[in-house]
């Protein structure tokens, strides 16, 4: 496949996959590998996905995020990768692992890579900014905040 037959594909992922769950056949292999580059989460950062698991992971998300989307900001494509670059919108509406719905709005970035194989997505590598989606989500203190408690605590325990 040509370069922008690989972005074309991409792009069909993240626009018309998660609105059209008999896409994910065409467009995935029979077995996608994930990489979570990072490890800040409660899946293992290594799994094997399929097309049906990819239409399951799509309902998912629109069961917690009722009116979620997203936008590709940017798109590179260099032999059989493609990077994406995408900011994701929505509403948390329903249990996100273990935290109740908090009804609140989140913004986040990230970035994913992808690995065509055979005109299909074969392995995907993902990173996104967790820690900005939990701040959002009040389960985690923003950054200042975090490290005013540090600082104070620490202030607190040398005067003791």
């Amino acid at each position: 496949m040509s370069l922008e037959e690989n972005k074309a594909l991409v792009r069909r992922y993240f626009e018309d996959a998660p609105y059209n769950p008999d896409a994910c056949d065409e467009i995935f292999a029979p077995v996608v590998r994930w990489h979570a580059i990072q490890h800040v989460s409660f899946n293992n950062p290594d799994f094997d996905a399929s097309p049906q698991s990819e239409k399951e992971a799509n309902e998912w998300l629109h069961t917690i995020w009722s009116d979620w989307h997203a936008t590709i900001d940017e798109l590179i494509a260099e032999g059989d990768q493609v990077v994406m670059r995408w900011t994701f919108y929505g509403t948390q509406q329903d249990e996100l692992f273990g935290l109740p719905p908090t009804n609140k709005s989140v913004t986040y970035s990230g970035i994913n890579i992808f690995r065509i194989v055979d005109g299909r997505i074969a392995e995907i590598s993902d990173i996104y900014d967790r820690l900005w989606m939990w701040q959002q989500l009040g389960v985690l203190p923003e950054l200042k905040e975090a490290i005013a408690q540090i600082k104070e605590a620490k202030h607190v325990h040398q005067n003791e």
